[in-house]
């Protein structure tokens, strides 16, 4: 069985995550890891695949998503080349962590992306 594992590395959460759950995946099948955003601190035990820009989020003063912000940062042509050059026909199976690229890409292509802390599909 082939997977890919693909993290949003937009922080240190997502990533915290993969290391606990990726050296468990090597042992029952073969996983190639794909990062969206850079803005992480971790150094990862796994070798990556593939890095993408994908999506990052413009944070307010008061919290939250500033959904204007984030809308005039997106660099939406890129990301949608992303989404185009992402092949996932070599996966049985892919797990998304709030990672944007893969999630649609898996769409487009009907394959089925599952989110692992949500228990849902992307598509």
């Amino acid at each position: 069985m082939k997977i890919l594992y693909a993290i949003q590395g937009t922080g240190n959460g997502h990533l915290t995550r993969a290391k606990e759950i990726i050296p468990l995946l090597k042992e029952k099948a073969d996983v190639d890891v794909l990062i969206s955003g850079q803005q992480f601190d971790l150094s990862l035990p796994f070798d990556v695949k593939d890095n993408f820009q994908g999506l990052g989020f413009v944070f307010g003063k008061k919290g939250g998503v500033d959904l204007w912000h984030t809308y005039l940062q997106m660099n939406s042509i890129r990301f949608l080349k992303e989404i185009r050059s992402l092949s996932l026909a070599p996966y049985d199976f892919i797990i998304s962590d709030f990672e944007p690229v893969s999630c649609w890409a898996a769409q487009m292509q009907n394959k089925l992306s599952i989110k692992p802390n949500a228990q849902i599909a992307c598509n």
